[in-house]
């Protein structure tokens, strides 16, 4: 492996890591960012974005993380996709090393935001696995399929959205209580193709005639040609031992601390904000 230095590492690169990157750019500090997929973290997910400045009438997030794409091109952010293996501290430089190189910095910036929670219940066989799912661009762009969707919160009603414009789509909620914006209620409740159905709770899944076959606690059974699993995020942070989050010269950014506060103007506000702070420190001889 080589060994490459830099001034800033930023791990992840979604609006959060770019916004952090293109500010240190113009104070002409050298920085590397991390990603181990695309550009644009959970905006992949999102159907419409409709409170970013600037969109009067909002905007699909596929376009958004398009446009993020090219303004990192445009500003010549150095991007490489490659994956973060772990992290370590040593005197006064970061070690990061990727499945690539080794790579040494004066600061780590955490960006790398969350990872869908996966569920104890059901068990997901190994011979279902390709049909089941966490996040919604990796079906692609699937049409005339019957798709359940586990889940009550923002991110299973915009999900569902998403995913309904060409297919049949089944909103699964455990309890009666719905954590989605009364928005995104009302405009599911107004799709023809959505069905929502409460105090449902999926206790096994079988695979029938290539499809999902699922065993709800009402003896209720659902069949589906895939299964998307929406209950939850939680920090994605496996690649560093906790003690060196409180490190200095450590910065978390964007979703990976924002806990449900999961918006892109968040996260671009933290990543401007930090790289102003990174500039300052350096100017004052630290």
């Amino acid at each position: 492996m080589e060994s490459k230095s830099t001034v800033v590492i930023i791990i992840g690169a979604g609006p959060a890591g770019i916004a952090c990157a293109i500010q240190l750019k113009r104070y002409n500090i050298d920085s590397i960012v991390f990603e181990k997929d695309k550009i644009g973290g959970l905006l992949k997910n999102a159907n419409i974005v409709e409170n970013y400045l600037g969109f009067p009438n909002g905007i699909s997030g596929k376009k958004l993380v398009q446009l993020i794409n090219t303004q990192s091109q445009t500003a010549k952010i150095n991007v490489k996709y490659e994956i973060v293996m772990s992290v370590e501290s040593f005197e006064d430089t970061i070690n990061v090393k990727t499945s690539k190189n080794i790579y040494h910095s004066k600061y780590l910036v955490i960006a790398s935001g969350t990872k869908p929670i996966i569920p104890k219940v059901p068990i997901i066989r190994d011979d279902i696995i390709e049909k089941v799912f966490f996040d919604i661009y990796k079906l692609g762009e699937i049409n005339g399929k019957k798709i359940v969707i586990i889940g009550g919160s923002d991110c299973a009603f915009d999900y569902a959205l998403n995913l309904s414009e060409f297919n049949q789509v089944i909103l699964l909620n455990r309890s009666t209580r719905i954590k989605a914006l009364p928005i995104l209620q009302e405009r599911c409740s107004h799709s023809g193709n959505i069905q929502y159905l409460d105090k449902r709770s999926v206790l096994k899944i079988e695979s029938v005639n290539n499809q999902l076959l699922l065993l709800c606690n009402n003896s209720e059974k659902l069949t589906a040609d895939y299964l998307l699993i929406a209950i939850g995020r939680e920090p994605n942070l496996d690649f560093i031992k906790n003690d060196l989050l409180n490190n200095p010269k450590v910065f978390q950014i964007g979703d990976v601390k924002n806990g449900q506060l999961r918006q892109t103007s968040i996260a671009t506000g933290d990543g401007t904000f930090t790289a102003m702070n990174i500039n300052m420190i350096l100017n004052q001889g630290n």
